[in-house]
């Protein structure tokens, strides 16, 4: 097959990280197949045209360093060097990997999801997929969690914070995570309650910073850091370089960045010519203990952390535009508001203020037309709170808030 050769993009729809689709995954990486994995709530896009790379490949969805996501191209070398640094540096703390046993909580779509297959294969290890709904449901999850001890030495497992913070609340859920030896947390930073909690309670955290572009995490905390009360994502992993920019910027330099998916049918290195990737990430790096820690400040865009995962506010203003005009609503203006929320960091929060003259009858209408545009979106999209400024006659306003 030349260089020159065009290859078909093969879409495989995943609710999670149900058996059937990681089957598919291996299937399509044998056959060398290019493989798009997208979650089957995001709606559906153009039909990608073939390509001029080689497979096997993946691609995913990534939060993007700008205000939009984007979607990345990673070849197996990516995803297999990201495996492999991640167990060099569990050896050097003395992890046997062949008697690791890796517990996958996270969606196949989602690079921290999809590394545990490719984690198994180089460490020589097994790994299980764990439900959404097990993992809510703590009574059942400790006792099938358990069973496995008597097998294997190290349990390993990734969670985001909003999967850490709803398992806190619950003593069987304290107790599973306790059972832990590693947890990577990702996704976003952890706030200060919570990181005292886990030491509290002896919680084995090792807070990581990567990202889809990276094939997961560069740095990484060791949990008896963690526990020491360092506050910072953890030390350079070998394989990368990081600097922090003129704008405070964070830089990446590694092996393992993958290709940006530009239009439907071309690609473009995330890469400049000196090989440096710039995030839109503010950091800072300090030196402890003779080895490098970059701390993560914040994002410079508008985007923020739901759930784990990215909202752009953009984008989501967009598509309420398209819809209002396409179905006349009546809308004055309205704007996109991120709210904290104690498990999922942030939730979203709409305002909107319908032109004059709408009575309640009609704002009705229009607000369950657009909770049915919203209802099929990711959930960390969907709108928590609905806020109606109504236009009164005087001028005065009044505020309906509607639930979600």
């Amino acid at each position: 097959m030349g260089s020159t050769m065009k290859n078909k993009i093969h879409i495989i729809e995943v609710e999670n990280n149900e058996n059937q689709s990681r089957n598919k995954i291996f299937h399509n990486i044998k056959e060398n197949k290019i493989t798009y994995i997208k979650n089957k709530s995001y709606a559906n896009e153009d039909i990608l045209k073939p390509i001029n790379e080689m497979g096997p490949a993946i691609i995913l969805n990534s939060s993007g360093s700008s205000s939009k996501p984007r979607k990345c191209i990673h070849h197996l070398d990516n995803l297999y060097l990201s495996a492999k640094t991640s167990g060099e540096w569990l050896s050097q703390q003395g992890f046997e990997l062949e008697n690791c046993l890796i517990f996958n909580t996270l969606p196949l779509n989602h690079i921290s999801g999809l590394m545990p297959i490719f984690r198994s294969q180089v460490w020589g290890c097994d790994y299980i997929n764990i439900s959404p709904n097990l993992l809510k449901n703590t009574n059942e999850l400790l006792p099938f969690t358990i069973k496995f001890k008597k097998n294997k030495k190290h349990f390993i497992t990734s969670l985001v914070p909003t999967q850490l913070t709803r398992l806190l609340l619950e003593e069987n859920g304290i107790k599973w995570l306790k059972i832990f030896d590693l947890i990577w947390i990702g996704g976003a930073s952890i706030s200060s309650d919570i990181a005292k909690k886990c030491r509290n309670e002896k919680v084995n955290l090792a807070p990581c910073y990567g990202s889809t572009e990276t094939a997961a995490m560069v740095t990484s905390l060791k949990p008896k850091e963690f526990l020491k009360g360092y506050e910072n994502v953890g030390e350079i992993l070998p394989d990368t370089n990081i600097r922090i920019n003129k704008k405070g910027l964070i830089e990446i330099k590694s092996a393992r960045i993958g290709l940006e998916l530009i239009e439907t049918s071309k690609t473009k290195n995330f890469k400049n010519k000196n090989g440096w990737w710039e995030t839109s990430d503010l950091g800072e790096i300090n030196q402890l203990n003779n080895s490098l820690y970059l701390k993560f400040v914040g994002r410079t865009d508008n985007a923020f952390n739901s759930g784990g995962e990215i909202v752009f506010p953009e984008i989501i203003k967009s598509r309420f535009n398209d819809f209002i005009k396409k179905e006349n609503i009546p809308v004055n203006k309205f704007k996109i508001s991120k709210v904290p929320n104690k498990i999922w960091e942030n939730r979203i929060e709409i305002i909107i203020e319908f032109k004059q003259q709408t009575n309640t009858k009609n704002i009705q209408i229009a607000l369950n037309l657009l909770k049915n545009l919203s209802k099929n979106w990711p959930k960390h999209e969907r709108p928590k709170n609905w806020i109606i400024n109504k236009e009164k006659e005087n001028s005065k306003k009044t505020n309906y808030i509607f639930k979600k």
